[in-house]
């Protein structure tokens, strides 16, 4: 593949910025139009500073790369039940739902360890046709005009490390410098709007795995959002995964609440895996891994200007993350695509100005992306002014529900009584039901 131009530059007709979810599946997309592109990697290959413990959506890998189950994917197992457990301080109310709609196929998402498949995912990118530039990182931009117009190509930390294509494709992740260095969004990463996720794979025969999370074989799975005792009651969320032969046990907390509380991420993690409630199913397990990383929390209210001459950003770079569903990536996934879209239509017009590119935010705003982060956008404010629904309602959940199946040979209406006593105890009738009506409004995008 000869990049080099008359002069000498190394010239694509267009470059990606990091090779995580959205970044090969633009990477993918263009290549497989006949665009020339390079999809430059700062770890040593994709995959080796992705820290994850989730699902990937099928259909958003079905969009980017149609019938890819033929390519066997390196997933883990298809998720057949998810839902919520609540934990209190001694014990835990599960809300899950298994089964239906979760165990048609084709399977709606799966459990997937990024390290595995990140660089399978960037291998396709690599069929496709795109040039893998791993062991590289992108310290600054070329633009036209003495370096303040358009970007025109991209500075590397290489010798000689100058690449010029006509559009760049920022997925450069949650540490967003680039998208700073573009001034398209004016502050770093806030706090109270960044959690810090960390989790541990812990090595459990299939056999154990599925007689202790309740699945009737490998091809059955489960994916669990964890609320309450789990973060001490502060702004926070648990998950467990069920991998293969291992599980993934984690939570995620916002910085500042890390930092106003001084607590250690480890002790923490440490804690929740020895509640009552989560220690037999971990019981004797062997720690294979244990990782942290940053999850953008703010959505809609942190997000980046998404393009400018030149220039696209995809992924969690433009915080394209919907947190009460641990949903983004599939938001990144297809960000990445529409992206690349984009740069085939400014291709074909030969005109990359921020005019043209501003219909990739036009192709966001008409898919789920940019409409769900929008009625979301109140979420997180929500959870700061209402610690309640961390401590005081899982604690009343499993209280109540405990005292229910256990009010054999008590009167009826004094359980009721004593339901209801709890409840304006903790926290109030008029208050809860306020409590309600905010959550709905926040949930709704009211």
């Amino acid at each position: 593949m000869n990049n080099y131009d008359n002069s000498g530059k190394i010239t694509f007709d267009a470059i990606v910025i990091g090779a995580g979810l959205a970044g090969s599946a633009a990477a993918m997309i263009m290549a497989r139009e006949g665009l020339n592109v390079a999809l430059i990697e700062r770890g040593n290959k994709p995959g080796a500073k992705n820290y994850f413990g989730g699902a990937i959506y099928t259909h958003a890998i079905e969009e980017v790369l149609p019938g890819f189950m033929d390519l066997k994917p390196p997933f883990e197992r298809p998720v057949t039940e998810a839902g919520f457990w609540f934990l209190s301080k001694d014990g835990m109310m599960r809300a899950s739902v298994q089964g239906g709609k979760l165990e048609k196929e084709p399977y709606d998402a799966y459990v997937t360890l990024r390290a595995a498949f990140d660089p399978w995912w960037a291998e396709q990118a690599q069929a496709a046709g795109a040039f893998l530039i791993p062991k590289t990182t992108v310290i600054d931009f070329i633009r036209d005009d003495d370096g303040h117009g358009q970007v025109i190509g991209v500075v590397t930390d290489r010798p000689q490390g100058e690449i010029y294509a006509p559009v760049v494709i920022i997925c450069e992740g949650v540490n967003n410098l680039l998208t700073q260095k573009l001034e398209l969004i004016g502050r770093d990463l806030e706090p109270a709007h960044t959690a810090l996720a960390f989790k541990q794979v812990i090595s459990l025969s299939p056999q154990l795995v599925n007689s202790r999370f309740g699945l009737p074989d490998n091809s059955h799975g489960l994916a669990v959002s964890v609320v309450g005792d789990v973060s001490l009651g502060l702004p926070g969320m648990g998950f467990v995964y069920t991998n293969k032969g291992s599980v993934s046990v984690g939570l995620g907390v916002m910085l500042d609440v890390l930092a106003e509380y001084r607590l250690k991420p480890y002790e923490i993690l440490e804690r929740y895996l020895k509640h009552p409630a989560i220690a037999p199913l971990v019981e004797g397990g062997q720690l294979l891994e244990y990782g942290a990383h940053l999850i953008p929390e703010g959505g809609w209210r942190d997000m980046p200007d998404v393009y400018t001459g030149g220039v696209m950003v995809a992924g969690d770079a433009a915080s394209m993350v919907n947190a009460l569903h641990w949903e983004g990536t599939n938001m990144a996934m297809i960000a990445g695509k529409l992206a690349a879209e984009t740069a085939i239509e400014a291709h074909s017009r030969g005109d990359f100005s921020a005019k043209t590119l501003s219909r990739y935010e036009d192709r966001l705003r008409e898919r789920f992306i940019l409409q769900d982060l929008r009625q979301y956008r109140n979420f997180s404010k929500f959870l700061e002014q209402h610690p309640e629904f961390m401590e005081v309602y899982p604690a009343f959940l499993n209280d109540a529900l405990g005292g229910f199946f256990s009010a054999y040979g008590k009167p009826k209406r004094q359980l009721f009584q004593e339901i209801l006593g709890a409840l304006t105890d903790r926290r109030g009738i008029f208050k809860a039901a306020g409590d309600i009506v905010s959550m709905g409004r926040a949930v709704m995008g009211w």
